[in-house]
């Protein structure tokens, strides 16, 4: 990915990016699948592959927070307010990252250069687009039942994609995951939502009709 294209550079030129490359020290890192990348005070560009951002909850095991793609940028500071060593990012396919260290960003730039403000800027505006995510997945987990999840989830991704066709980022093991449900309780609902002419499934593609 072409990291003018980035919505952190938004307004940035290519000459100053590549003066930025130096004076933010970023750091072009490739991962293999199910490799940990660290992220503690990092932000991340997400070059190729994907990568999900992840919860260590108080039974050791993961809650997927969120999944990436291409061109996606993340960071401990764009999850939930836990410990951040709680916080992990695992590659779910292999990976070509950008690590820049927080403060290369947001410290005071001695030269007060303006695409350094700019940066900046974009960072807030990520931060805010990162904020309504994390609501709409806090919004998923207060329903109780996993119907009412799974409808809840469906229907956000039908609004993203003003289409009744879906199809699903990850597996459906990691959509479990990310609902914080029990697979095998998961695909039983699934079963009985198709039954009840709520949805149709076909691999990763979910048509919805509620």
């Amino acid at each position: 990915m072409d990291l003018l294209k980035n919505p952190l550079f938004n307004g940035i030129s290519l000459t100053e990016l590549s003066y930025m490359q130096s004076c933010f020290k970023m750091e072009n890192k490739i991962y293999n699948e199910k490799d940990e990348i660290p992220i503690n005070d990092k932000v991340g560009i997400l070059l190729s592959g994907c990568l999900s951002i992840n919860r260590l909850n108080e039974d050791g095991n993961f809650d997927m927070l969120e999944y990436l793609s291409e061109g996606d940028v993340f960071g401990t500071f764009f999850s939930f307010p836990v410990d951040r060593g709680d916080v992990i990012a695992i590659c779910e396919k292999n990976c070509k990252v950008v690590l820049i260290d927080k403060e290369h960003i947001t410290k005071r730039c001695s030269k007060a250069c303006k695409h350094h403000t700019v940066v900046v800027e974009n960072l807030l505006n990520l931060m805010t687009y990162k904020v309504q995510q994390l609501s709409d997945k806090v919004e998923i987990l207060s329903h109780r039942t996993i119907r009412e999840k799974l409808l809840c989830y469906f229907r956000m991704q039908r609004n993203k994609t003003k289409s009744d066709t879906l199809i699903i980022p990850f597996s459906f093991s990691d959509l479990a995951n990310y609902l914080c449900i029990d697979r095998s309780a998961m695909t039983r609902e699934i079963g009985k939502m198709k039954s009840d002419g709520l949805i149709e499934v076909n691999g990763r593609n979910v048509k919805l009709y509620h």
